[in-house]
């Protein structure tokens, strides 16, 4: 069966083209707008309409009641690009003048000036052409007091109004539909002071731990199923599987962040993460990467719980001035120091190592909170010798000299991040670019990683 259409139905669309362009104006046609138009209360309107959304409709139909016919001023590209930055527009100057002109309340719509006027005029030509009965602008509009005198000077009526949503829209914006299309997933890592192992609740029974960790930048993003992992090699012990299971959590459709707190997340993520490992592993990089900052966290058998420890961030970059953190280059094997502590944590010599990494957790926080560094790197070296004690793995011979050359060269003390048995070594040091390109000299595999200690919990930085 053959369907006859109309020949009609075809020329709609150039028809309609049509319609648009009869309502785009050169400026050399404003004059005779004006004459065309006598008796009539012409209006004008201006903005940059990157992305037409609805509080554009609405602020054309607020436009529109002030007069007869409506002409709306449309920035130019390179304007644009100078007011608003890198980036913008994002749609060529035609494409939203055009969509502009096929508005219902727009009668005509006009480029403005190649150039601008003062700090943010780019239609002072439009005005002095089209000499516009009333010129409309939202009353927080940052040019308020620059397009009154402008006005004033050529004649012309200031109207402001308020932006209004009405009920049944959601406030917008162009920026924020940007943002949105742009948006990723971000989390930072953590890096882990001292009292490591303290955090797993198998190993621990009913004894508390105690960890002292902060998160660093830069962050790692998801976005689309993809992740950025900013540079960090995987297996760093800096705990990029646990940022990347967090991000995945967050951003999942049937998760609902929106209504839970931070203490929640990190306990369902603790538990995510168990489901999947057979409940091996501990709170102490969930809780950290969550919560964001410096912390120092008490664990129980089936809790966590921020210590009331105040150390500012001035603190803490205080203390990052005189930090190294350095990767090995060599492949980290958590799983032989994990199998390792399986076994040793219930011998005499693995309960006596978990006490003293328990207790140098939280001596860690109050040492830090003193601002005594040294201090703190003195602790961090008997943490990564607990470290050995409770699993041998955790280091080995060439990781040994690596620590031992830093020692001679200005390191204070230090540790192996996260289980250690390769990854990344964390020292308090003298001369920080000194040990760095000393130990990059000695051990051509190893490299420096740039980071800053980064402050905010995971729901402010996602604006969940």
């Amino acid at each position: 069966m053959f369907i006859i259409i109309p020949e009609f139905v075809y020329s709609l669309p150039e028809n309609m083209l049509e319609n648009i362009r009869e309502k785009v104006l050169q400026t050399g046609q404003l004059a005779g707008t004006r004459e065309r138009n006598k008796g009539r209360k012409i209006v004008f309107c201006t903005g940059c309409y990157d992305i037409l959304q609805s509080g554009h409709a609405v602020f054309f139909s607020q436009c529109r009641q002030f007069g007869d016919v409506l002409v709306v001023g449309v920035g130019r590209d390179k304007v644009i690009s100078k007011l608003k930055g890198p980036g913008r527009p994002v749609n060529p100057e035609n494409n939203r003048l055009y969509l502009v002109a096929a508005m219902q309340d727009v009668d005509y719509a006009v480029l403005n000036d190649k150039s601008i006027y003062g700090d943010k005029i780019d239609f002072k030509n439009i005005l002095e052409k089209l000499r516009p009965d009333v010129f409309v602008v939202n009353n927080d509009d940052s040019g308020i007091d620059e397009k009154r005198s402008l006005c004033s000077a050529i004649g012309i009526h200031l109207e402001l109004v308020k932006r209004i949503v009405p009920p049944e829209l959601e406030p917008t914006s162009t920026t924020r539909i940007i943002d949105k299309i742009n948006f990723k997933y971000r989390a930072p890592l953590r890096m882990d002071f001292a009292g490591g192992w303290t955090d797993v609740p198998f190993i621990m029974g009913n004894k508390k731990g105690y960890v002292s960790n902060a998160t660093i930048s830069p962050l790692i993003e998801y976005k689309n199923g993809q992740f950025n992992f900013s540079g960090y090699p995987r297996g760093s012990g800096l705990s990029t599987s646990t940022a990347a299971k967090l991000l995945e959590m967050i951003s999942s459709k049937t998760y609902n962040s929106d209504s839970k707190g931070l203490s929640q997340i990190g306990e369902d993520l603790f538990n995510l993460e168990n489901t999947e490992l057979n409940w091996a592993i501990g709170r102490q990089d969930q809780y950290s990467i969550v919560y964001g900052g410096f912390n120092c966290f008490e664990f129980g058998r089936d809790y966590a719980k921020r210590m009331d420890i105040n150390v500012p961030a001035e603190v803490l970059d205080a203390f990052k001035k005189n930090l190294l953190l350095i990767h090995t280059g060599v492949s980290r094997n958590a799983q032989s120091a994990v199998e390792q502590v399986y076994q040793n944590h219930r011998t005499a010599s693995g309960q006596n190592a978990l006490d003293k990494l328990a207790r140098l957790g939280l001596e860690f926080a109050m040492t830090l909170e003193k601002k005594d560094f040294i201090g703190c790197a003195m602790i961090m070296e008997e943490n990564f010798k607990a470290q050995i004690q409770l699993a041998t793995a955790s280091s080995n011979e060439y990781l040994d000299h690596m620590y031992d050359f830093a020692k001679n060269h200005g390191a204070k003390g230090g540790k192996i991040a996260g289980a250690g048995g390769g990854g990344a070594f964390i020292f308090y040091c003298e001369d920080p670019g000194y040990l760095k390109n000393t130990m990059k000299e000695e051990f051509v595999d190893c490299f420096e990683i740039d980071f800053d200690f980064h402050f905010k919990d995971i729901k402010s930085l996602n604006k969940i």
